[in-house]
């Protein structure tokens, strides 16, 4: 099942892509970007999970990804999908939940007119669409990290 923070990717890689260093794709994710990953090797592919450190710094945003290599005799492809770790993912439904039931209450004290201005009605949205926003770019960010990190180790 697809959740609203799954996000999906396609790369083509230069056809010099070689398999030994798509086998040492956490090591190479590690090298240029410095994010700690475990890594399952599938009958798809590959699966990247964040291994969490207790560090001040540490990014929870950073997304679990499938990735899955495709070759063929032209090009070889990368397909990656990606979202956020089970403790965002609950914590962020808990979030819309929150911004949801103040939704509630905030239109109707609007329609009920106890509300003298209009503005807080439009706080919930905005969280929402903040917390949404967080998740999307911090995964697209990390699909482009994986992309550049293995272009820099063709080169």
């Amino acid at each position: 099942m697809k959740s609203i923070f799954t996000q999906t990717a396609e790369h083509n890689i230069a056809n010099t892509a070689y398999t030994a260093c798509l086998n040492e794709l956490p090591k190479l994710i590690y090298k240029h970007t410095y994010w700690d990953y475990s890594c399952v090797q599938t009958d798809r592919g590959y699966f990247l999970k964040p291994t969490f450190r207790n560090m001040p710094y540490r990014n929870s945003f950073i997304p679990e990804i499938d990735i899955v290599v495709s070759r063929n005799d032209a090009q070889t492809l990368l397909y990656m999908s990606g979202q956020p770790v089970k403790f965002v993912r609950v914590f962020m439904a808990i979030w819309f939940g929150f911004a949801l039931m103040m939704e509630v209450f905030l239109l109707a004290l609007a329609i009920t007119s106890t509300l003298d201005n209009l503005f807080p009605v439009f706080i919930p949205p905005i969280m929402c669409a903040f917390g949404y926003l967080l998740c999307k770019i911090a995964t697209r960010t990390t699909f482009k990290s994986v992309i550049k990190a293995i272009q820099k180790e063709l080169k």
